[in-house]
């Protein structure tokens, strides 16, 4: 369903852009936004205002404490200003507190390998500021998160480095945000190509490494290029419309596929194995959701059948390689 920030048509994310430009104010500012400049900054009428004020007071979890919305429209003198209080729950103590901590903890330990590029570091830094605000730092530093770092445990699968890359990645992320050209010269497996214009839309980790979905200029369809074979990446200034979920959906980009690389215009093929009969083998197949379309069945003589149908078997033979003798191939 279409958003709108006032009675005048607007783009289909303006909701969503406006309260995470509001909450950020409100975070970085003590004395919140005053509401006439708020209004006035982003172009919106009084109920439309008010309609910002009721989501972000009643649909937001983790800005609700025991008292209430933590979100409050206080005046001072003629001004009203839409604010952030201080919340009298020990942040300790909130249900999620646990959850959350170990989910920063995961997402800092798997996102490590892009510490070269400033990611990693951003992840380490909303880790901190988040524990920064437990109101009884040494209990929780010293007890419940002593030896978090041991106690969760994300195992990278070969990481690529990203050493000296930070600069790149910079490039791109602020080209993705807002929507500007980059001009990129690429060395893939074969050949070096030469400065050309692309569009980026979506950055996609995978297997450990970045790669970043482009259109080329004047082109619609969709490529993969690996950000560590980027040679040179250049900022252009150019802006380009993102295409609307009809035209372009990074999960379009892999229906059919068993990983990320696709075969232009293969059609869909059926896939068939025969798993040997042991048993932890079979537990580790049925246990794992492969592809969408898998299928599995026991055969009498105690061995595990497993079909699927895909469009690009240059994963799929990889990843049977990876089981050697335990695997017969019957059709691939």
């Amino acid at each position: 369903m279409a958003v709108r920030a006032d009675d005048d048509a607007g783009p289909d994310n303006t909701l969503a852009l406006n309260l995470a430009r509001i909450l950020l104010k409100l975070l970085s500012n003590p004395r919140g936004w005053r509401v006439d400049e708020l209004q006035a900054t982003l172009g919106i009428k009084d109920r439309t205002y008010r309609k910002y004020r009721a989501l972000l007071q009643n649909h937001f979890d983790y800005l609700v404490d025991s008292q209430g919305s933590l979100v409050v429209e206080a005046r001072e003198g003629d001004a009203k200003f839409l604010r952030l209080r201080d919340s009298e729950e020990p942040i300790e103590d909130h249900p999620h507190f646990m959850a959350r901590a170990a989910a920063l903890e995961m997402a800092r330990q798997a996102f490590a390998f892009l510490a070269p590029t400033g990611i990693g570091e951003d992840i380490d830094a909303f880790q901190q500021e988040f524990l920064d605000r437990a109101h009884d730092r040494a209990y929780v530093f010293r007890q419940l998160l002593r030896d978090i770092d041991r106690k969760l445990l994300v195992v990278p699968d070969a990481p690529k480095d990203y050493s000296g890359q930070a600069p790149k990645v910079a490039a791109i992320l602020h080209a993705l945000m807002y929507c500007k050209r980059l001009r990129v010269t690429y060395e893939g497996g074969r050949v070096r190509s030469g400065p050309q214009l692309v569009e980026p839309l979506t950055l996609m980790v995978w297997r450990c490494a970045l790669y970043l979905v482009v259109r080329f200029k004047g082109s619609k369809k969709p490529y993969y290029l690996a950000v560590d074979r980027m040679q040179e990446v250049e900022r252009t200034g150019e802006t380009f419309r993102y295409p609307p979920l009809a035209e372009y959906s990074p999960a379009g980009l892999l229906d059919g596929s068993f990983g990320i690389y696709r075969e232009p215009g293969a059609r869909p093929r059926a896939v068939e194995l025969l798993f040997a009969n042991e048993r932890w083998l079979k537990m580790y197949l049925r246990e794992r959701h492969w592809h969408p379309t898998q299928q599995f069945e026991d055969l009498p003589d105690g061995r595990l059948r497993m079909t699927f149908t895909a469009t690009s078997m240059a994963d799929v033979r990889t990843w049977i390689r990876g089981f050697g003798d335990a695997v017969q191939v019957v059709a691939v």
